[in-house]
């Protein structure tokens, strides 16, 4: 019965609390139960019979069962037909009235058939108050049916008599609820007869008699202040006090209320004073409202009784104390603040979030976190006082593990919370600092294993990313007492907070206004990185700084989309002083110097033309990083400067110096590709940039750099020989490169037609067995080397060697600190062992540092064929490509290779028409033959198709420049495929298929 009595309390009260709610359900109840759209049948409105028979009884009998439908329109219109039929036109009789009254409305109250309740007591608020309101028909025309007489119809027929089940027990008080509302709801009891004083008495009765309808019956009487005067009030409140309701949820309520309404009325002298304000006894308003009772400092007499149950849903009252705190804002009370404050950690954190509080008051104080962050600005200053010890405290232990009973509604507020955020970003200032700072925790995400924090730094917008990022680093600066740890940990977190918030922003976004970048987020990220902060300390460590610098690298590299973001480096270079920074002499006059040239670079860029700009942007972007490689200690920095002045000399100033024969843009082209060897996103970046902007200067001696690059192996050897790096005593230089790459993505380019190097296959057996060869003898060298070292450790000999004769035994012998001298001497063989370098590793290591970097190199090559496809100079591109393509064993630089010729010949076709550039048909000619001496190498159809591409570029080349060229293009042809049919070489028939479709499109143009 207990559990009955639980569930009806749930669906009994509360359901009436708030209407709204209960139209919302009324509405899901509604679209459960839709019907095809059809005109409804008018329902017959003639007034009721006294005496019904047949088909009268039968339309009784349908409109009080429409009348308890659980849709709200079939309820509403039966409602209206029923009232017709009672009192429309000269109204039924008064015995008629009566028995239904009696038989039909008040005994369907205590009925729990669908919504009979609702619908029941719509129409008995309706004619109660017609029998005792403004028309005054008990009076006029139904003497009989007094106050007291429809009352004790309410009485009677829900007073639980006989055995009834407990849920049966149920309906009849639930019935006698909605009766008492019924006669609230018709706002005729506040008369000078006083019939509010025999409700009111009903109220109470009900309340103390069952606990769990008291917050509806709370709430009745509550809406019922809106109807009295100051001396009912007065009435009610002493009633209330009398009953021991005062100190309930509901008491507060009504206190609150009513004080709201008669501020000069009379309160009782308990339990809330002669002000009647509950919100200046905080203690006892907070047991209050959490309903709980203790002996001390308090009046067992006062205390009302626990309900019993508990509800899921936040009482009533809430909402009307937190409405005084937000009506104190609106009307800018003073000490609003503090008032508030002392508030929510009396009712709330030290109650409903005290380490004893169950949870279930937990659940209730997240439910009211949620409340007011909802309405958050609403509650303007008072905000941050939410977020207090205990709750906070209580947010993240339950956020942090899901099998926790209350991880779902911290989830939700940490939800609740994102979302107030989203809909009004002014928010985050304010939210941001009570999660990471104050009770909260600087790694909040981490701690909580969520990405909340990351979630509310998206929604940082250009408007408040200056206040944000300087609440993180005066969070990240202030840090008590001397822990280092925390201090560190705050700090990094700081660099990862930034650099987040740079990277969330649309640099190509021309409408944002990002001038916070530059004034705030990158010399945040330089001053923790290369400055002293005397508000710093401890000061940060070098690791510390060397995660900032990499976070403003990875800033710049985002920034860096186009060559426009220049101006980030170089602006900051000038804007900040890396006085943590040791410098000697040299160095800091190398910096002064580039810093210098920057300057002079940036002046000549404001003056010079559009098309002249880039180039000078591109060698300021350069030389503004290479200043902060030289703030990060890269050794090479200084040199690279020097360079970069030779450059600056030769092909801005166009100034002779004693490095005259020195071709700058061979000396450009080297610098760039030290930079692209090197795994980084930023260096890539650049290198595209400053290339594309000096790609007209470069020689052909600097095209040859590069196209050197594509030419060496992809194994420790070519790394080796490219770099100029010497091998290591003893190191086999001869081992196979061709093993099996597997950290490489490999695409085909056409699955149907096999790889674009058919030698990849066909090599693989081979390769495979001489690695196995190499490798295996590696292994059987370094077996000997250990059982050697072990040997001499252990003071025996190796299988086959002749040995002393000594027993085998000998070791127990040994005393306890040889043993332990023994054990040391075999752990250093094994970490000796473990530390030395693994060939196989370092070749796998080779071979994967080479290709990466043959991509870079083809990333500049592609920007040069399709910006520079007018320039005699690309067409020396295209033996080399095709090389790597015949060469590579990773298929992706094939397939890039091959792209870059049909960038090129697409590319070649739209610069014909800016007009023909000179070209020497002679060396044309002797490409196409090299060309097609490359095809006949690889019998493969897919590089035969490369090949062809080639040649038929520098075909249409020729053909653009000198028609009569032709001849000796189809001389090159025709002796190919003579060497092809007579076998000598092997090529793709489809060669020729394509320079036949060429004759014949040229020919009809």
């Amino acid at each position: 019965m207990g559990q009955k009595r639980k569930r009806a309390a749930k669906d009994g009260p509360s359901a009436e609390q708030n209407p709204k709610k209960q139209q919302k359900t009324e509405g899901k109840v509604e679209k459960r139960a839709a019907k095809p759209t059809v005109e409804p049948t008018p329902l017959d409105t003639s007034p009721f019979l006294d005496n019904p028979k047949g088909s009268d009884l039968k339309r009784e009998v349908q409109l009080y069962d429409l009348l308890s439908s659980e849709d709200i329109e079939d309820r509403l219109n039966a409602a209206n037909a029923v009232l017709a039929g009672l009192l429309g036109g000269e109204g039924v009789e008064e015995s008629a009235l009566q028995r239904h009254l009696e038989r039909r409305l008040f005994r369907g109250l205590a009925s729990g058939r669908k919504c009979a309740r609702l619908g029941f007591s719509v129409v008995l608020a309706e004619i109660i108050g017609q029998l005792f309101g403004t028309k005054n028909l008990a009076e006029t025309k139904y003497p009989g049916l007094t106050f007291e007489k429809v009352l004790g119809f309410l009485i009677a027929k829900t007073k639980p008599d006989g055995d009834l089940s407990g849920q049966e027990e149920k309906d009849h008080f639930l019935g006698l609820l909605f009766g008492l509302e019924s006669f609230v709801g018709a706002k005729i009891l506040f008369g000078e007869d006083n019939k509010w004083n025999t409700i009111l008495q009903k109220f109470l009765e009900l309340a103390k008699k069952k606990p769990w309808t008291r917050e509806q019956c709370g709430w009745v009487i509550t809406g019922a202040l809106s109807q009295m005067d100051q001396s009912q009030a007065e009435y009610t409140l002493e009633q209330i006090q009398t009953a021991g309701l005062a100190l309930s949820p509901e008491g507060v309520g009504i206190w609150i209320t009513a004080r709201n309404r008669f501020p000069d009325m009379k309160f009782p002298s308990k339990p809330w004073g002669s002000s009647g304000n509950p919100l200046e006894h905080l203690k006892t308003l907070g047991k209050a409202l959490k309903e709980s009772s203790s002996d001390e400092g308090s009046d067992k007499s006062q205390q009302a009784k626990q309900t019993g149950n508990w509800n899921a849903k936040l009482h009533f009252v809430w909402n009307l104390v937190l409405a005084q705190y937000i009506a104190g804002v609106k009307a800018k009370v003073h000490g609003i603040k503090s008032d508030f404050e002392n508030f929510w950690k009396v009712a709330v954190d030290e109650n409903l979030f005290s380490a004893t509080a169950s949870r279930e008051r937990k659940f209730w104080g997240f439910l009211l976190f949620q409340k007011v962050i909802e309405a958050a600005t609403s509650y303007g200053k008072l905000l941050p006082s939410v977020f207090s010890h205990n709750l906070v405290r209580c947010l993240i232990n339950h956020v942090q593990e899901k099998d926790r009973f209350l991880h779902r509604a911290a989830d939700k507020s940490l939800k609740v919370l994102i979302s107030a955020v989203e809909a009004n970003p002014k928010l985050l200032v304010t939210i941001l600092p009570c999660l990471i700072g104050g009770h909260g925790t600087y790694n909040f995400d981490r701690v909580t294993k969520t990405k909340n924090i990351e979630r509310l730094l998206n929604l940082v917008g250009d408007s408040s990313a200056t206040a944000v990022i300087n609440i993180l680093v005066e969070l990240a600066l202030s840090v008590s007492g001397d822990d280092i740890k925390e201090a560190e940990m705050r700090r990094q977190m700081l660099g990862d907070y930034v650099l987040n918030i740079i990277r969330k922003v649309n640099i190509t976004d021309e409408s944002r206004n990002v001038d916070w970048i530059k004034e705030t987020a990158l010399p945040t990220l330089a001053k923790f990185a290369y400055g002293e902060d005397s508000k710093c300390k401890p000061a940060p460590s070098n690791k510390t700084r060397t995660i900032f610098r990499t976070r403003l690298m990875s800033s710049f590299g985002h920034l860096l989309s186009d060559l426009q973001g220049y101006t980030y480096p170089c602006d900051l270079l000038r804007s900040f002083s890396p006085n943590a920074v040791e410098m000697d002499e040299g160095i800091s006059d190398a910096k002064d110097s580039a810093i210098s040239t920057v300057e002079k670079i940036l002046k000549r860029a404001k003056k010079a033309s559009p098309e002249s700009k880039a180039p000078l942007q591109a060698l300021a972007l350069l030389y503004s990083l290479v200043v902060f490689q030289l703030y990060n200690g890269e050794p090479e920095a200084v040199s690279i400067l020097d360079e970069l002045k030779l450059c600056y000399d030769k092909l801005i100033r166009h100034k002779d110096t004693e490095d005259s024969d020195v071709d700058a843009s061979e000396v450009l082209v080297e610098l760039l590709l030290s930079f692209i060897s090197k795994p980084s996103a930023l260096l890539r970046k650049v290198t595209q940039h400053v290339f594309g902007a000096f790609m007209g200067d470069i020689t052909a001696g600097g095209l040859q750099l590069m196209t050197n690059v594509l030419e060496s192996g992809e194994s420790l050897r070519g790394q080796q020989e490219l770099f100029d790096q010497e091998p290591e005593d003893g190191e086999n230089m001869d081992v196979d490169d061709d093993e099996e790459d597997s950290d490489v993505e490999v695409v085909d380019m056409d699955g149907d037609e096999g790889h674009l190097n058919g030698h990849l296959d066909d090599d693989n057996d081979e390769s495979g067995e001489s690695e196995d060869e190499a490798s295996g003898d590696e292994e059987d060298e370094d077996a000997k080397k250990l059982n050697l070292a072990l040997a001499q450790a252990l003071g025996t000999h190796l299988p086959g060697q002749d040995g002393d004769g000594d027993d085998e035994d000998s070791d127990a012998d040994m005393t306890d600190s040889e043993m332990m001298q023994l054990d040391a001497k075999l752990v250093e063989i094994f970490s000796a062992r473990k530390k030395a370098p693994n060939k196989k590793q370092e070749q796998k290591d080779a071979k994967e540092t080479m290709v990466n970097f043959k991509g870079r190199v083809l990333d500049l090559l592609e920007i040069y064929a399709k910006k520079q496809a007018s320039n005699p100079l690309a067409f020396g591109l295209l033996l080399p490509l095709l090389q790597l393509i015949r060469t590579t064993k990773a298929k992706q630089l094939a397939e890039k290779a091959h792209n870059i010729i049909l960038a090129f010949a697409k590319a070649s076709k739209s610069a014909k028409k800016d007009g023909v550039s000179e070209i020497n048909s002679s060396e044309q000619i002797k490409l196409i033959k090299a060309i097609h001496l490359e095809a006949s190498k690889d019998p493969s159809h897919l590089f035969a198709r490369a090949a062809s591409s080639a040649s038929l570029l520098v075909a249409s080349s020729l053909y653009r420049a000198d028609k009569g060229s032709v001849k000796k293009i189809a001389t090159v042809y025709r002796d190919s495929q003579v060497t092809w049919l007579e076998g000598e070489v092997k090529m793709q028939a489809a060669f020729f298929v394509d320079w036949v479709n060429w004759c014949q499109s040229h020919a009809n143009a």
